[in-house]
């Protein structure tokens, strides 16, 4: 697989990024949740052995979550791979400007708020967080649990305008606030940089189904998707080299 790239205030992204949800046993996977907690929470060289598979792919985009095992995780890729990874890092919802020092030597492309904090926080707050952010010299945005009525806030001006949004996307609308059509037309409208995650809406939908879905929209300029094992990312980053316009194998 190929790197390939979009551009968000002279920060180039990876549009392909592996997503660290289910290494936290994130709910949003039902009775694998348990599975994944046990396997992964905790353990970074369990995690790392599932980055590697897919750096090994070419796939050096992460979806960073602000928990130290992850870092870590991170940190031995890198030693074990001789790859820099580049990372689209969650930050908050209780310390964001702290949970930065995490990620202290790492190569840290953009900065997104938490959706727990960027759903809920006053545009004043926000406002002051992206500031904050962007004071360290990264894109900064939101990761959203609610993608319409953030689109909402933002087109009336209730929430600043991010440099970049990651949002749930999915053919199912499996937490969604809105069907995925409404949701991009919102997205082409406002013309603002997307990252979807939930593709594969936790496993309920297969990944060609998925990936075609979410690429045929249009909208989005790059993919979070998360895996549990080499089988799994090589069934899913494979297809994308397959499917994707901009990511030759």
């Amino acid at each position: 697989m190929r790197n390939s790239w979009f551009e968000v205030s002279g920060q180039r992204i990876p549009r392909v990024l592996l997503g660290t949800s289910p290494f936290i046993g994130a709910g949003q996977f039902g009775p694998r949740a348990l599975a994944y907690h046990a396997r992964f929470y905790g353990r970074p060289e369990e995690v790392a052995r599932v980055v590697t598979c897919a750096v090994e792919m070419g796939v050096i985009g992460l979806q960073a979550l602000p928990y130290p095992f992850l870092v870590e995780a991170a940190r031995l890729v890198e030693r074990w791979t001789g790859s820099e990874l580049a990372l689209v890092i969650t930050v908050g919802p209780k310390d964001p400007v702290g949970d930065l020092k995490l990620f202290e030597g790492l190569d840290v492309r953009a900065a997104l708020l938490h959706g727990a904090l960027a759903d809920e926080a006053s545009p004043g707050e926000l406002e002051a967080l992206l500031g904050a952010l962007r004071d360290e010299g990264i894109p900064a945005g939101y990761v959203t649990h609610k993608p319409m009525r953030m689109l909402a806030r933002i087109s009336t001006s209730e929430a600043p305008r991010p440099d970049l949004l990651m949002l749930p996307f999915n053919k199912l609308g499996y937490l969604m606030d809105a069907p995925a059509d409404r949701i991009a037309g919102v997205l082409r409208r406002l013309k603002l940089p997307a990252i979807g995650k939930k593709i594969l809406a936790a496993g309920r939908l297969g990944p060609r189904e998925a990936l075609e879905f979410a690429l045929r929209a249009g909208v989005l300029e790059g993919l979070a998707i998360g895996a549990v094992s080499r089988a799994e990312v090589q069934e899913t980053f494979g297809l994308l080299a397959e499917l994707m316009p901009w990511v030759k194998a």
